[in-house]
């Protein structure tokens, strides 16, 4: 997966077992910024999802020729917001929540057995906030220059 290395891009591993227990008490809602499902229950199906329910969605095959190019082609880093309440299926439910933008690629990333996986926030309070909520706790919230220069201290090595 690829970000820009610039002082703008933040990055927090999220824990795919914290992400997916607060997923799934949310359950369906408005919680997606960008993505549009067919129906209400493709959102509380893709957020109780198992590997058939999230390779069924119809935009997983999108996400499956992304994740399918070239080493020197990645796919970009999701990105999550951060948001005191969100719409789940019983209402508005004050979950300290996030967002998601790219939930195809994060329901990838689960279907094919992600333990963690990085996603993008816009600003450092959002992002310490979701670290908090649903992050690796073992890790800490990243700037792409960091992952920059990690990444070039693995290869002169």
């Amino acid at each position: 997966m690829s970000c820009n290395a610039s002082d703008e891009s933040i990055i927090v591993l999220i824990d795919r077992f914290r992400f997916e227990d607060l997923w799934y008490k949310i359950g369906k809602g408005e919680h997606y910024q960008y993505y549009k499902p067919n129906s209400d229950e493709e959102l509380a199906d893709l957020s109780r999802g198992t590997k058939e329910i999230w390779m069924g969605c119809g935009k997983y095959p999108d996400a499956e020729k992304g994740f399918a190019e070239p080493f020197d082609n990645p796919v970009p880093v999701a990105q999550f917001t951060y948001t005191n309440m969100l719409r789940g299926s019983a209402g508005w439910v004050d979950t300290n929540g996030f967002g998601i933008s790219d939930v195809t690629r994060t329901i990838w990333l689960l279907a094919n057995g992600a333990k963690e996986f990085p996603v993008i926030v816009n600003d450092l309070q959002s992002a310490i906030a979701i670290h908090d909520l649903i992050g690796v706790k073992t890790s800490k919230v990243y700037t792409g220059i960091d992952l920059y220069e990690r990444a070039r201290e693995c290869i002169t090595k």
